[in-house]
């Protein structure tokens, strides 16, 4: 199964079963711009969410994440992802802006 296949059956139905895109003022958006490394460790999150559940993209989940990815060693995800682990953090928030953007509405 490839990545559009994997979004298409697993991602977008899970996404839609939560709400998003569905629920006023929810949108999924669907282009944003990572390294490859920052891909491959982004993508190690959509499989584990998809396995495991929304909850796995928390903010207090990244640690974890890391942990799993990279075999108990975050100074190897900092190496390995670049920057420090505000980076790591600023990278994962960004990833969760492009799967959760809310539109903002004036009143």
């Amino acid at each position: 199964m490839n990545e559009a296949e994997t979004r298409v059956e697993h991602i977008d139905p899970a996404l839609k079963a939560a709400g998003w895109g569905v629920v006023e003022g929810s949108r999924v958006m669907r282009e944003y711009r990572f390294s490859d490394k920052q891909q491959t460790f982004l993508d190690f999150v959509l499989a584990h969410y998809v396995q495991e559940g929304v909850e796995e993209l928390e903010q207090e989940k990244l640690t974890k994440l890391l942990r799993l990815k990279y075999h108990d060693s975050i100074p190897d995800a900092v190496a390995d992802l670049g920057g420090d682990i505000a980076a790591i953090r600023s990278l994962f928030a960004g990833f969760q802006r492009y799967l959760y953007q809310a539109e903002q509405f004036s009143g």
